[in-house]
């Protein structure tokens, strides 16, 4: 290799990206490198803070950035820490590794282990695991220290395990990580190294925004147009990963804002089929009797007219349904003889399903109606007439005629849901089996549903009728993230505990079960993307008669 081609290359990070690694930076990738190279360079040992949008070429450009640095480096020597946890070591080597095979450096580099290193020349990479069991001391950075997703990482580990690795060449530090809350390392750090830029004017966080990366890939902004369609613009996921604004938990998972999105302009139903009758919309034929249980609302009749401007008639009804334990006393939302009263009820939410055509990201999903039982037994009650829970649901579910049934399968539920499933047909059954991850999840689902307008509850006529009930126990949800765990995995929600409501029995715990019957239809919206549950709607139409006879010509 001629020597001044090879000094021109390694002038700008801009030249090598192209020449050599063949992957041109974006200039919003440029901008970060060029200061911390610059920083390097200078021995200036400055922080820096690197965030980009998801999948926008982050952990791409410390690639390249550790690459060019080699390269600087082959022959004076020093070494680069990579400092990670977990699998985000691996996915580092293998990006470095990848780099390293340009037209260059392919055949050159080696690998060393003990610790694991990437050397070029006298110069290397060493990966350490910066988890705060893992022994990584020892080690020293010359020219700089990486950190891979801050976010996750323990402050007071890095400060006294990693931070000393820099002290004996002034070495430059850079951070990356994806945002998450205000609480967390990356956040915090965040806010210090603004800090230092207002005194002395030197750049050092630098996060690039959709603002930056769509001007510069119009691929990628169809890709974000699609995720927002799907999640909404102000999914926390959406939010935090790709317009970098953290999650603020002190508001609660539904916020006023996203409170609002709730309340559809619809009413109760009390059925499938209604006919007038006076001024109320009624189901035809005899009305079932009312429930033993005092609290249990399925069959009130609506106080007002139905209101069919939001619902199309739809021809489909799912039915959402979380179990609550079973109690040996009396039944009844108010009966002080129950043993366990501030236990959860059982709620079965019924849904409607409609096509939104000027949306692609499905269904809508209206509340229409709710059943609600606190305590009775699931299967036998003692009293021919006071039939059990399970024979309450399963009138009820035939009553809406419903597609396809959700429900909370964890412990007593199980058997609950298998009893239904052998009444109903094992097809009409789903069962959900609450674990963190799994109620993170469908936290996240139930979000998108939200966020883009296709989850709909009725309105409130009343206070402390059944609406009223499930907006305030949306208003207390509250929900924790541990410090930079992913959203989708670790989310834990629910209202607390502590939360009691004044009703007319009374101070009473506000307890979350309408809501997270309400939210279970997330998982049907994900089983029906997946086509395991069909809503698809058939056209059946007659034509006249074909006679061949009237093709032939004339004679």
């Amino acid at each position: 290799m001629h020597e001044p081609y090879y000094t021109k290359t390694l002038q700008d990070i801009q030249h090598f990206s192209r020449a050599v690694i063949g992957r041109p930076l974006y200039p919003y990738q440029l901008q970060a490198a060029r200061a911390v190279i610059k920083s390097v360079r200078l021995h200036r040992g400055h922080e820096f803070l690197i965030v980009m949008s998801r999948q926008s070429g982050k952990n791409e450009t410390i690639s390249q950035l550790l690459v060019y640095l080699l390269n600087i480096y082959s022959r004076a020597g020093g070494s680069i820490v990579y400092a990670a946890i977990g699998d985000n070591i691996g996915r580092g080597l293998r990006r470095l590794e990848e780099h390293l095979d340009n037209p260059w450096n392919k055949g050159r580099w080696k690998r060393e282990a003990r610790p694991t290193r990437r050397t070029l020349g006298k110069a290397s990479v060493v990966f350490l695991s910066s988890h705060p069991q893992a022994h990584a001391r020892g080690q020293t950075a010359h020219h700089l220290l990486v950190v891979d997703e801050l976010q996750d990482q323990d402050p007071a580990h890095l400060q006294a395990v990693f931070q000393p690795m820099r002290a004996a060449y002034n070495a430059t530090a850079v951070y990356l990580g994806t945002v998450r809350t205000t609480h967390d390392a990356l956040w915090r750090k965040k806010e210090q190294l603004e800090r230092q830029q207002a005194r002395d004017a030197v750049r050092r966080v630098y996060m690039a925004g959709p603002g930056d990366v769509c001007p510069q890939n119009e691929q990628y902004g169809r890709f974000l147009a699609a995720q927002i369609a799907q999640h909404g613009r102000d999914h926390p996921l959406i939010a935090s990963e790709y317009y970098l604004q953290p999650i603020d938990d002190a508001a609660g998972l539904f916020p006023p804002r996203r409170l609002a999105l709730l309340h559809g302009s619809h009413i109760r139903r009390i059925g499938p089929h209604f006919r007038r009758i006076g001024p109320h919309f009624r189901r035809p034929g005899p009305h079932p009797i009312p429930h033993p249980t005092s609290n249990n609302t399925a069959f009130r009749t609506p106080n007002s007219a139905f209101d069919k401007s939001e619902i199309r008639n739809p021809k489909f009804y799912l039915a959402t349904l979380d179990v609550a334990g079973i109690d040996e006393g009396p039944s009844g939302a108010l009966d002080p003889s129950l043993k366990t009263p501030a236990r959860d009820y059982t709620v079965c939410t019924i849904f409607a399903v409609d096509d939104d055509p000027n949306s692609d990201a499905g269904p809508i999903y209206r509340a229409l109606d709710i059943f609600v039982d606190h305590g009775t037994p699931h299967f036998q009650t003692g009293d021919p007439a006071s039939p059990s829970l399970a024979q309450q649901l399963l009138a009820y579910l035939r009553h809406w005629g419903i597609t396809h049934l959700i429900g909370d399968a964890g412990g007593v539920g199980e058997g609950l849901l298998d009893w239904l499933a052998h009444h109903l047909g094992p097809s009409v059954v789903t069962p959900f089996k609450f674990t963190p991850r799994s109620k993170a999840q469908l936290g996240v689902n139930f979000l998108a549903l939200v966020e883009t307008n296709r989850f709909k509850y009725w309105r409130q006529e009343h206070e402390y009728d059944d609406a009223w009930y499930f907006y305030r126990q949306a208003a207390a949800c509250a929900y924790d993230l541990p410090p930079g765990r992913p959203l989708e995995t670790h989310m834990s929600w629910s209202v607390p505990p502590t939360v009691n409501i004044a009703t007319p029995a009374g101070l009473e715990p506000l307890h979350d079960d309408r809501l997270i019957s309400a939210a279970l239809i997330a998982h049907a919206d994900t089983l029906i993307k997946e086509g395991k549950i069909k809503i698809g709607r058939a056209q059946s139409s007659i034509t006249a008669p074909y006679d061949p006879l009237n093709d032939l010509p004339p004679w």
